[in-house]
């Protein structure tokens, strides 16, 4: 049995059938780790998380910012951007199976060989800290979407304090969990930075290179960083190789490090 990790696919459908066909993946006992962003960006988000649904035995996510996007617009807590390529998802017959389903989405999933996570673990967390922070910031959106997309976006707090409310906690974890990729001198969450390590400004350091005082014996498994493509570094990797611009989709299996990546589909270029 393998695992195979997948970077953002962001409604490249065409792209991750490529992928599956190159990756020796056997449906009968294989399994699929994707980053999050399965949709938006992309034309076909709607045939890209609908082939996702249909083969969910075989399937683990986690939720990506865009993913967040489109439940917060599915409950009716956010209108569409200008950017955004959810139209056809927006107006599915299964339009509302579909948000159900990735609602039971994770932040983040384990298990003893690696950490599958969005954007990355804050080093002010412990892996089980952030695991269990996680899971209550589901059970909070699971049991009232609407209440919960209402107040889910914004920058601020942008560093973690045990004192504050329980909604800021979880906006906050929800940012570090799938926006982060620089952070501050403090460690407090930098939200413009997007580019290449090369061009990084000195006053920041990417989320993985921060020593933490917790232990991180387990890979982390990232993507949301698509400037830096497939990434290694000293905690894991970054497997987000910018497909939906233009370039790569990525897929990691687990057991033995080894990468295949696939140029983007013509079908699915903007």
């Amino acid at each position: 049995m393998a695992t195979y990790a997948i970077g953002d696919v962001q409604g490249c459908y065409y792209s991750l059938q490529d992928l599956i066909k190159k990756i020796p993946f056997d449906s009968t006992k294989d399994k699929l780790w994707f980053v999050g962003d399965i949709v938006n960006r992309g034309k076909f988000s709607l045939e890209t998380l609908s082939w996702c649904y249909e083969n969910q035995k075989n399937i683990k996510i986690v939720l990506g910012n865009h993913d967040l996007h489109f439940l917060a617009i599915s409950f009716n807590q956010r209108s569409p951007n200008k950017t955004d390529t959810l139209n056809s998802l927006l107006k599915s017959k299964d339009k509302n199976k579909l948000a159900e389903w990735v609602l039971t989405w994770p932040l983040i999933f384990t298990n003893d060989k690696a950490i599958l996570v969005h954007a990355g673990i804050h080093p002010c967390w412990s892996v089980a800290d952030a695991y269990n922070i996680s899971n209550d910031t589901c059970l909070h959106m699971q049991s009232n979407p609407e209440s919960f997309f209402k107040k889910m976006y914004g920058n601020n707090p942008n560093i973690w304090n045990d004192k504050v409310s329980s909604e800021e906690k979880m906006r906050f974890s929800i940012n570090a969990l799938t926006r982060m990729r620089c952070l501050n001198k403090d460690q407090s969450l930098d939200f413009k930075y997007n580019g290449s390590l090369n061009d990084l400004p000195t006053h920041l350091k990417p989320w993985f290179s921060f020593k933490s005082s917790f232990k991180r014996d387990k890979r982390i498994i990232s993507g949301h960083w698509s400037a830096i493509e497939l990434h290694h570094h000293s905690l894991g990797v970054s497997i987000d190789s910018a497909c939906i611009w233009g370039k790569k989709l990525t897929a990691l299996c687990i057991e033995d490090n080894k990468t295949f990546s696939v140029e983007i589909n013509k079908k699915d270029l903007n």
